[in-house]
């Protein structure tokens, strides 16, 4: 209840608004505001004064988006409101990053609220529900206040839109359960030098729990991004990659699955997947992300810029299941992978078939010209073990030679031939 003096929810965020951004303003460039929707039992319960409230949610803030600049704006009711400073890197595609941003912390704020209640709601909700966000506009004949009370009506907009829950299924309650808990595991399976039988590095593998009823890890990643929880799921199944992660020596490599549009997202690599590394005893040079080749890429332009960003951070990148498609190779030419992983689909039987040997051999030769290293992916038979190692490729990987494990071989199963 509220006296008739006091301001309303408008009034008082346009006097905090100017208040506030005038001083931050001076010293960022880009900037955007996010509302987030704390009703519904979601957020982070502060039970404080009003005077401590921002230095709180700063605090938590700054904790759990880590390498962002963002500040704590108000709280209207149930609504947050936050102003973030968008990176130079970003600031030709804005107002992507500013929702990846509002996604992101919606994600942790319902992930804390699911950790101190013990049992969250089971609802599905689609990514773009819970928040809303937008950029605000570069100053011009307008004043600031006035481009703040656009941006704050854009968003606000975007925040109250309904939500259509559709009926609960036994698959998006595992999917929340899996959320929930984080029960899926990681398995790794070897790659190995074809030459002298060391092992390079380890590709990371989702598990789905026991009794789930997806079949396997293929139905819950095209369940994920179907059902709008893709970017939550890939997340979870990094960090589990990580946190699980074999140890590794200095030179080698944990191959990590990602999907070409989780790379997108201008979250997808954060403070916090390198706050999972240095855990681990690891650094970005030893992750490569697998971009795999079944996801078309529409935009070579702007994956180019996205993949140079992370690279910039020490990461590596490889495309998967190369020769699965009809793109592998304008992909390569334009993309400039570190690593191509040659698609089972051509190694097995390939000692048999003189179709795709003759497909191995491009694959080979188009890569050493550009200085790419070369995967061959699922060997089962020594035929195709003898095959691939005489083409030249670099690296092997398949049940042959390492199967996929919690505790991994660290030599090969098998003696290597000599020669």
């Amino acid at each position: 209840m509220t006296s008739s003096n006091e301001p309303s929810g408008m009034e008082r965020f346009g006097m905090f608004s100017l208040r506030y951004t005038d001083e931050w303003r001076s010293t960022t460039g880009a900037m955007g505001l996010i509302g987030l929707d704390l009703s519904g039992g979601w957020g982070v319960r502060i039970p404080v004064s009003e005077s401590e409230e921002p230095a709180l949610w700063d605090a938590w803030l700054s904790r759990m988006v880590e390498g962002e600049s963002v500040r704590f704006g108000d709280r209207i009711g149930f609504h947050l409101w936050i102003y973030a400073e968008i990176p130079e890197v970003w600031q030709n595609t804005s107002q992507p990053y500013i929702d990846g941003l509002a996604r992101r912390i919606r994600d942790l704020l319902r992930a804390e609220s699911r950790q101190s209640t013990g049992t969250p709601p089971m609802t599905r909700s689609s990514r773009d529900v819970g928040f809303g966000a937008a950029v605000i506009g570069c100053a011009d004949d307008r004043s600031f206040k006035e481009l703040i009370y656009e941006a704050f009506i854009s968003a606000a907009s975007r925040l109250n839109a309904p939500e259509n829950v559709p009926p609960d299924t036994i698959y998006s309650t595992e999917m929340e359960r899996i959320l929930r808990e984080g029960s899926i595991r990681s398995v790794y399976q070897p790659l190995y030098h074809l030459r002298d039988g060391n092992v390079f590095g380890y590709e990371a593998l989702t598990r789905c729990p026991p009794d789930s009823p997806f079949d396997g890890p293929l139905s819950l990643f095209r369940y994920a991004e179907q059902e709008g929880y893709a970017l939550a799921l890939d997340r979870l199944a990094r960090e589990t990659a990580i946190r699980s992660c074999p140890l590794l020596g200095p030179k080698q490599k944990i191959f990590i699955n990602v999907n070409s549009a989780i790379m997108k997202d201008p979250h997808f690599v954060s403070g916090q997947t390198r706050h999972w590394l240095a855990l681990r005893g690891l650094h970005p040079g030893q992750v490569v992300f697998e971009l795999t080749e079944r996801s078309s890429i529409d935009d070579f332009e702007e994956a180019k810029r996205i993949l140079d960003h992370y690279r910039v951070q020490g990461y590596q990148i490889a495309i998967d299941d190369a020769g699965a498609g009809y793109s592998s190779l304008q992909a390569i030419v334009e993309l400039r992978p570190d690593y191509i992983k040659l698609d089972r689909s051509l190694v097995q039987n390939a000692d048999r078939d003189e179709i795709k040997q003759h497909m191995l051999r491009t694959f080979v030769r188009f890569a050493k010209r550009m200085r790419i290293r070369t995967v061959a992916e699922g060997i089962e038979r020594p035929e195709e073990f003898d095959l691939v190692r005489r083409m030249g490729i670099d690296f092997g990987q398949g049940y042959l030679i390492g199967k996929p494990s919690e505790q991994p071989v660290s030599a090969y199963a098998w003696e290597v031939p000599n020669g």
